[in-house]
């Protein structure tokens, strides 16, 4: 059966875009943009020259080899600038030429929910920094945005831009799928918040901190008179604000904010040294 031009030409064209998705299914990251427009060229390329090959349809050929050639150098155009993220602190962001891969982070992508999402421009507006970040590109962070963050934060994530679908695919064939523990942990955990259980108890935060100036006021009074009871009491002291300062810290209110620096004035630790070091316990304990 003797084909026309037209079909010639679909046929070439479908072939190559075939086997141009097959290669990219499986490529790196950073080459797909290339090897797209590398593909579409090679596709213009080859029907021009099964068009003109045909002298009885030179003049269709020439057509339909400027029209592709025009399709081409536009898909050059984009294709030769690739684009990236930049986020500011309310995860508003605006796509932009990307920088250098070595200057800067082009692609950084972390599943949040079961939803992957492209960190690569908020990274550097992240206010605990762009290197918690770095290290849950490729993973699963969902624990880490609930533990971590405020209700405001919470609300922020789904504003970022989402990965690239076919990157999403090809991620999430290389991460484990959440497991029935994690998922039956974010139910619960979503019960207690409908529950009120992170809403502040002012009246318990009072009398944690009335213990703690009593066994302060305690130590002060016997300083000189018992000073072996005095000594257990500063100790006693001391534990006591390092934990309700461990609470203030991990705390993601605005209560807690206010408290932050408890812990360095009753208990003696650096709060940014402290929850950083100490973050990092929880964030990366496997």
């Amino acid at each position: 059966m003797k084909l026309s031009i037209t079909q010639k030409t679909l046929a070439i064209l479908s072939t190559s875009l075939l086997w141009n998705n097959e290669v990219n299914a499986f490529a790196p990251i950073s080459s797909r943009a290339a090897s797209t427009f590398v593909s579409t060229s090679t596709t213009t390329r080859v029907a021009q020259s099964t068009l003109t090959a045909n002298g009885d349809t030179a003049v269709e050929s020439a057509s339909v080899s400027a029209s592709l050639s025009s399709s081409a150098a536009a898909a050059s155009t984009t294709a030769s600038v690739p684009k990236a993220w930049d986020c500011d602190e309310e995860a508003n962001c605006v796509s932009i030429d990307a920088c250098d891969e070595e200057k800067c982070r082009t692609t950084l992508d972390v599943r949040i929910h079961g939803e992957w999402y492209d960190l690569s421009g908020w990274r550097k507006a992240h206010p605990a920094g762009g290197h918690w970040i770095d290290w849950y590109d490729g993973r699963d962070a969902t624990e880490v945005m609930d533990a971590f963050h405020s209700e405001k934060a919470r609300g922020m994530w789904q504003r970022l831009p989402k990965t690239v679908a076919a990157t999403a695919l090809q991620l999430e064939q290389d991460v484990a799928p959440d497991s029935s523990t994690q998922i039956a942990f974010r139910e619960m955990r979503a019960e207690l918040v409908k529950d009120g259980w992170w809403e502040r108890d002012y009246v318990h935060e009072a009398k944690l901190l009335g213990i703690w100036f009593s066994i302060v006021g305690g130590a002060i009074a016997t300083a000189h008179s018992i000073p072996a009871l005095s000594i257990c009491l500063t100790g006693l002291a001391m534990t006591n604000a390092g934990w309700i300062g461990h609470d203030y810290i991990h705390g993601v209110d605005k209560f807690t904010d206010k408290m932050r620096m408890f812990v360095a004035v009753a208990g003696g630790l650096g709060p940014t040294w402290w929850s950083d070091k100490h973050n990092k316990h929880h964030a990366l304990s496997k």
